[in-house]
C-alpha cells in the first residue's frame, strides 16, 4: 500500500500460478511515429473540452523518448469505433482518449439516441488479432475501469477478451467529476515521459490536491478514484517506451486503484 498523495492506491496480480520474484521485461524502444485518437460522447459541451484540451498538447509532433507522438482522429464517439470497426478507429491508434458518461465497463456515445459501447462485449484490442494496434486506451468517464473492489472474485474475467496486444486501460471506477485540470495535466506528464497509469493517478490527485470539495454521492473523493488494469510486463510502460506486448488474455494482468 502506497501513499499518493490524498490518496492510495492498491494492486492485485493475477496469474495462473504462484511465484517468487519478479522476471523484468526490457521495454522496447520503437522507433517512429505513434498515433493519437480522442473520441468525444455527443452529449455536454464538457466532453469535448475533455477529449481537445488532452488532444491538443499533440497538435504537432511530440518526440517523447525514442517516439514521436501526435493526433489523427478526433472524432464523435459511436459504438462502431470501439466494437464493429474498431481497426480503423480506437485500435488503429496507438493510444486512444474517450470522455463521456459512463457506467461499470461502460461508456456512453450518444446520450440523445441511448448509445453506448460495453467494453465486456469488446473485440480484441491490440497487435495479437484483428489487425489492430492500439497499446493504451484511457477513459474519463464514471465507473468504465472496474477493478478488484468492484469485484473481488472475479474482476478479471471482463478484460480477457480485448486485451489481445493492449498494454494498460486507464480511466475512473467510481463517479469522477471533469471540465477540469486533469487531460492538460496528464498530457503534459506524458510528454515528459512518466509512467503512463502512474500519470493519470497524478493528474487526478493534483485535481484533488488543488481543489477541496466534498465526497462525492458514491463516497469516492473529488474527483473521483482512478483505476487501471494492465501486466507485469506493461506496469512502467511511457510513452517514449514501452514493454513489447504482452501474450494476451488475463495471465499477469494486473490492477490498481485508488481509495
Amino acid at each position: 500500500m502506497n501513499r499518493i498523495k490524498k490518496s492510495f492506491f492498491m494492486k492485485v496480480l493475477l496469474a495462473t500460478f504462484v511465484f517468487v520474484g519478479v522476471i523484468l521485461v526490457p521495454a522496447v524502444n520503437q522507433a517512429g511515429s505513434r498515433q493519437i485518437g480522442g473520441y468525444v460522447d455527443q452529449a455536454e459541451d464538457r466532453f469535448v473540452r475533455n477529449v481537445w484540451n488532452f488532444i491538443k498538447n499533440f497538435q504537432s509532433s511530440q518526440s517523447v523518448g525514442s517516439h514521436s507522438w501526435k493526433y489523427d482522429q478526433y472524432y464523435w464517439a459511436e459504438p462502431f469505433e470501439f466494437g464493429s470497426s474498431h481497426q480503423y478507429y480506437v485500435d488503429r491508434m496507438d493510444l486512444s482518449y474517450a470522455a463521456g458518461h459512463g457506467n461499470k465497463y461502460y461508456l456512453q456515445t450518444n446520450q440523445s439516441a441511448g448509445e453506448g459501447f460495453d467494453f465486456r462485449d469488446a473485440p480484441p484490442y491490440g497487435d495479437l488479432k484483428n489487425s489492430g494496434d492500439m497499446e493504451f486506451l484511457i477513459i474519463e468517464s464514471c465507473y468504465t475501469v472496474g477493478s478488484y473492489p468492484e469485484d473481488p472474485s472475479d474482476w478479471w474475467t471482463p478484460y480477457n477478451d480485448m486485451f489481445q496486444g493492449l498494454h494498460q486501460f486507464v480511466g475512473f471506477r467510481t463517479l469522477s467529476v471533469s471540465d477540469n485540470g486533469i487531460p492538460n495535466n496528464y498530457a503534459d506528464r506524458l510528454r515528459n515521459n512518466q509512467g503512463v497509469w502512474q500519470a493519470w493517478f497524478d493528474a487526478v490527485d493534483d485535481e484533488r490536491w488543488w481543489i477541496f470539495n466534498p465526497t462525492l454521492d458514491d463516497g469516492a473523493a473529488f474527483p473521483g478514484y482512478a483505476s487501471v488494469i494492465c501486466y507485469t510486463s506493461t506496469d512502467g510502460d511511457r510513452i517514449g517506451s514501452y514493454a513489447a506486448d504482452p501474450a494476451g488474455g488475463t495471465s499477469g494482468m494486473y490492477t490498481y486503484w485508488q481509495y
